[in-house]
């Protein structure tokens, strides 16, 4: 439908010059030519100077401040990025009219898509900007454009499943934490790592899917053969059964098992493949199970090239005690959840001295909590098996092995993190919270023994870490008094200027609606202060398992002490270069100087 207003006289237009036209929120520039009168957008897409200051020859528009030349009649950028909008003219009686109505929103979203996709390909983040706030404007839901990225990102992935589709999950998720004008800035931001990630990849070879009960006889069968074909590195059998499973329309809850199965079989890539099949199932419950086979296929390359860190020096004192232990996995999952070999609820459960209430809070789970933040690996081990044995439920578990991680984060040495001469820093010990969250939601989802055979690498995972924690801090420092205060923009502040201690103390003297400090830790992490890609990501999961894992542990003393902890790895400096760091491995490596292989990667 057609609106044409009134703009100015033609007269009132210079001859071969230009002028502005101002109508509600429209911003137009008409330029008088010897072929007539036309009109666009005033804004330049590159910069947003006003294009009423350009040059008009031979029909193109040129922008004075960075030469973007636009095609006058149509808009098509001929040198720059983006096309600009142009206007309908009519004039009447020497007077310039312009229909300034908005196309039908169906019309011009398969070309903002399109000019979406084009500018993840350039890696032009303000023209991604602009199309997903545009795409917004007209109506289309967040998860459309995020679910555009995957289509562009997922078949890109090189090794498959990556920090770049992780984060747009959690961007996607952290945008219901922002005012509609804002909502779309952590989808940008998600976008954005995307695109610097995959940016000129091809899509990666997939194979083709298979018909599962003509290779194994059974969709049953064919299920059991996907852990096995992962174990043994055979990828593209893997990848073709998985998405032959699909395909043939296996349910959710069974695939995910069988993946998580197969993740749990070893402690698989420090954490990251439970975290990717969490983040997938997530992806898929925002954006749809019709997208099942581009987002979920690509976990399988990443499952298979995975580090297998059970195998490695750093568990071995671990895995002893576990092998000593020799639990019983699938009668330890039973008294977790309160039931009997046939089901039913056993006599006693839960009733013992180790046994917990909701909140978690007895004397074993207490006791298990210590052995992970200040025990060696068999105190840990051992607390656990006699917690689960002695009916804790598992959630209750989860929670204390939680608060042992955030626990981690708040005593990490910042120190080591700026320290070019070693490997390790936050992000190794971030994952200890992220990857207790993704076991959080794969046990709330499959309370299987494989998924709780997760637990046991948690356990070991946050002890393990407790060589990083700051040596001897002293009561200079140690951690912060809490600082009471109902304003959570007083902890956003704090991170944003950079100060750990005031971020800590402030989230920990919190008085405020909990979900003003989940807002205030949310935009902190959405907002664009970290600049290499691996950071971008793990600030952003940081965060988000940090308000996950706050709300599962209620509203009680201490629930806060997750995103105390997020907060004070957002305000630290952090190690976002790594040129000196490879340098000295390169001169070590060249000499042919091996790392050593020990339990401890830290001197004591």
């Amino acid at each position: 439908m057609s609106n044409w207003v009134r703009a100015v006289a033609v007269a009132d237009i210079p001859d071969g010059g230009a002028r502005s036209f101002a109508y509600l929120d429209k911003r137009i520039a008409l330029f008088r030519t010897p072929r007539g009168v036309f009109a666009s957008d005033n804004r330049c897409p590159h910069q947003g100077y006003a294009l009423v200051r350009g040059e008009v020859k031979d029909g193109e528009l040129t922008c004075a401040w960075h030469n973007w030349k636009f095609e006058l009649s149509t808009g098509t950028c001929r040198y720059g990025g983006e096309n600009i909008r142009t206007y309908p003219v009519e004039i009447r009686d020497g007077q310039v009219f312009i229909d300034i109505a908005d196309p039908p929103a169906e019309i011009i979203r398969p070309d903002l898509f399109r000019s979406l996709t084009a500018a993840m390909e350039d890696l032009d983040t303000g023209r991604l900007a602009r199309d997903a706030m545009r795409l917004q404007r007209i109506g289309t839901p967040l998860t459309d454009v995020i679910a555009e990225g995957v289509r562009y990102a997922a078949p890109r992935a090189e090794y498959g499943w990556d920090h770049s589709l992780a984060t747009m999950t959690d961007c996607l998720r952290m945008s219901r934490f922002f005012e509609e004008s804002l909502s779309a800035l952590p989808v940008i931001q998600g976008l954005s790592l995307a695109a610097d990630s995959q940016v000129r990849r091809p899509a990666r070879p997939r194979p083709d899917p298979i018909d599962p009960v003509a290779r194994y006889g059974s969709v049953g069968d064919a299920l059991r053969a996907y852990p096995v074909l992962v174990e043994e590195e055979r990828a593209d059998e893997a990848e073709a059964l998985l998405r032959g499973l699909i395909a043939a329309g296996v349910p959710g809850p069974v695939l995910r098992h069988t993946l998580l199965t197969a993740v749990t079989d070893h402690f698989l890539a420090y954490g990251h493949s439970m975290i990717f099949v969490q983040k997938a199932f997530d992806l898929l419950d925002q954006i749809g199970w019709q997208e099942a086979d581009a987002v979920l296929s690509p976990l399988v390359p990443e499952m298979v090239l995975g580090t297998r860190y059970d195998k490695l020096p750093y568990m071995r004192k671990f895995l002893r005690a576990w092998e000593a232990a020799a639990p019983d996995l699938a009668a330890l999952t039973r008294a977790g959840t309160g039931l009997a070999p046939d089901g039913a609820a056993p006599s006693g459960a839960g009733t013992g001295p180790l046994a917990a209430g909701p909140s978690g809070n007895s004397s074993g789970l207490l006791a298990y909590q210590r052995s992970l933040t200040d025990g060696s690996p068999d105190e840990a081990l051992g607390a656990l098996v006699r917690a689960l044995a002695g009916g804790a439920p598992v959630t209750a578990v989860i929670d204390a092995t939680g608060r042992a991680a955030s626990e981690r984060l708040a005593r990490f040495d910042i120190e080591l993190d700026l320290d070019d001469t070693n490997d390790w820093g936050w992000l190794d010990v971030t994952h200890t919270l992220t990857y207790l969250n993704a076991l959080r939601w794969a046990w709330s989802a499959d309370r299987s023994p494989q998924v709780l055979r997760g637990l046991f690498h948690a356990a070991w995972f946050v002890q393990w870490t407790g060589q990083f924690d700051e040596r001897n801090p002293g009561p200079a420092r140690g951690r912060p008094q809490p600082h009471p205060t109902p304003d959570a923009a007083e902890v956003h502040r704090a991170i944003a200027s950079r100060d750990p201690d005031a971020a800590v103390a402030l989230a920990d003297g919190y008085t405020g609606p909990r979900a003003e400090l989940e807002r205030s830790l949310i935009r902190a992490a959405a907002e664009d202060h970290s600049t290499a890609p691996i950071m971008v990501a793990h600030v952003v999961k940081t965060a988000q398992a940090a308000v996950e894992e706050s709300r599962a542990l209620g509203d009680g003393p201490g629930s806060a002490a997750p995103i105390a902890a997020a907060a004070r790895f957002l305000a630290s400096p952090k190690r976002e270069r790594f040129v000196y760091q490879s340098t000295l491995e390169a001169i070590t490596t060249l000499r042919g100087v091996p790392k050593p292989e020990s339990d401890q990667v830290r001197p004591p």
